[in-house]
């Protein structure tokens, strides 16, 4: 193992060996934050400086200081994301329920997905995103209202195509 900082920028840099689990950690595919913070702790505990862990991780001193306490309290554990997300609005099996009831339509519109999601299940998204995300989830465009063109002729469109079949 080398010492990886200058003697001449960093002064009093000592090597430790790092516990395995935190080696196992950074090992992991993880998200780049808690990579980040597990990288920071290592760096910590190989007696670097938090001015040159600061300065190759774009991090401040208190951020050091505040994951290698977590690491001590909780293990690898306390450099993992707390946050979840939040819970969706629709279950798995009410969300099916949607797409299969959108299917089964002749028209649609986001106004009637809206209201048949306010009246069946009280759930009124407050993003039209959202009722956009179920009908894409439904192979249905929100642009496109009804399932056929109610002003297609059969008779000019047999027309159409024997004068482009013949060009």
């Amino acid at each position: 193992m080398s010492l990886k900082c200058s003697e001449i920028q960093y002064p009093r840099c000592v090597m430790t060996l790092i516990p395995a689990d935190l080696t196992a950690f950074l090992a992991e595919k993880r998200d780049s934050r808690e990579y980040r913070r597990a990288l920071a702790v290592k760096l910590a505990l190989q007696g670097y400086l938090y001015e040159a862990i600061s300065d190759m991780l774009d991090v401040t001193p208190g951020f050091i200081s505040q994951v290698k306490k977590a690491y001590e309290t909780a293990g690898t554990a306390g450099l993992t994301l707390k946050y979840q997300g939040t819970q969706p609005y629709l279950s798995e099996d009410q969300r099916q329920a949607v797409i299969i009831w959108l299917k089964a339509q002749q028209q649609w519109s986001v106004e009637h997905l809206h209201d048949y999601l306010a009246t069946t299940y009280g759930v009124v998204f407050q993003s039209r995103q959202s009722y956009y995300q179920l009908l894409a989830d439904a192979e249905i465009t929100y642009k496109r209202a009804q399932r056929s063109n109610p002003k297609r002729d059969p008779e000019r469109v047999a027309v159409k195509k024997k004068r482009s079949s013949t060009s």
